[in-house]
């Protein structure tokens, strides 16, 4: 449970106050909505359950309400902001302990070395990310730790309700985003809504908090491998090209392939003719790669 030793009572009249000494412009000025709401700063907490053990990346970390209450865990924190601002206000918190590190930079445009070093990882420590992170950056940001060779062990994120339900939706509903986050995760879960008002100020749209547990390496490796990783996107890709059309249009066209030939691979995994790309499971992705792949070989 969080302390209230650090964090203030109230955090609306708290974060009010400060924006207005730092004067910033809330909800203009690089489009920040400040958490005040601590029941769904309490869920971040629980939900991401941090240890002393697994340091943090904090992204967009605002006044500091997220990155104290991680503090207060005994956690190692490491936080990315982009406001030359609020970066100062959050060196301020250092005071709290030596465990927090504030990088004043783009989190997109920092390199994975940057972000080892700020983290003060050792060879093949692993780290978590929990973040109330800016809707303006979230799909840069979740294809670059979902995809790349720097990945955290988890995610805890507050997003837009939008992106948080494309990211765990289901076969019926998938996107190239949650194909993505599938192949990549063990487990997706949407925790819990999370209404404007516990904003300040209050976005015009509602927010979801998302807890993502990623593959490891090895992990991913045995489950596809890096050929059959690059045709699964080729083919996504064709496929959720134009999401209206039937997937074997859409292969048969993009591969120049004959629908003759691509209509009995979709029956052999388990489809019909008539499926649409957002129908498609991530092993009934795998296992058509798999059927294609003579077909698509060499054909880049």
């Amino acid at each position: 449970m969080i302390q209230h030793s650090i964090l203030p009572v109230d955090l609306r009249a708290w974060t009010q106050t400060l924006v207005k000494q730092l004067g910033l412009r809330a909800g203009r000025r690089l489009g920040q909505h400040f958490l005040v709401n601590r029941g769904v700063l309490q869920d971040i907490i629980r939900v991401a359950h941090p240890t002393s053990a697994v340091p943090v990346l904090e992204v967009g970390g605002g006044l500091g309400v997220l990155t104290l209450a991680l503090l207060e865990q005994g956690v190692r924190v490491s936080v990315v902001e982009l406001d030359s601002h609020l970066a100062q206000a959050l060196r301020k918190l250092a005071v709290v302990g030596s465990n927090l590190q504030v990088v004043e930079g783009d989190i997109l445009k920092l390199s994975d070395y940057e972000l080892q070093q700020s983290l003060g990882l050792a060879p093949g420590q692993t780290f978590d990310i929990v973040a109330n992170l800016p809707y303006e950056i979230s799909g840069v940001f979740l294809r670059r730790f979902l995809s790349g060779v720097f990945r955290p062990r988890q995610m805890v994120l507050l997003l837009q309700r939008e992106v948080g339900e494309r990211l765990v939706a289901r076969p019926g509903q998938m996107s190239l985003l949650s194909l993505l986050a599938r192949l990549s995760a063990t487990d997706l879960q949407l925790v819990r809504l999370v209404p404007a008002s516990a904003f300040w100020p209050a976005p015009r749209v509602q927010s979801c908090l998302i807890k993502i547990k990623l593959r490891g390496q090895v992990e991913q490796a045995a489950l596809i491998d890096a050929k059959e990783a690059k045709q699964l996107w080729r083919l996504a890709r064709l496929g959720f090209a134009a999401r209206r059309k039937l997937l074997l249009n859409n292969l048969s066209g993009g591969l120049h392939v004959p629908r003759d030939v691509i209509a009995p691979i979709l029956v052999k995994v388990g489809l019909k003719s008539t499926a649409r790309a957002q129908e498609l499971s991530l092993e009934q992705w795998i296992a058509l790669v798999r059927e294609l792949e003579s077909r698509i070989e060499n054909r880049e």
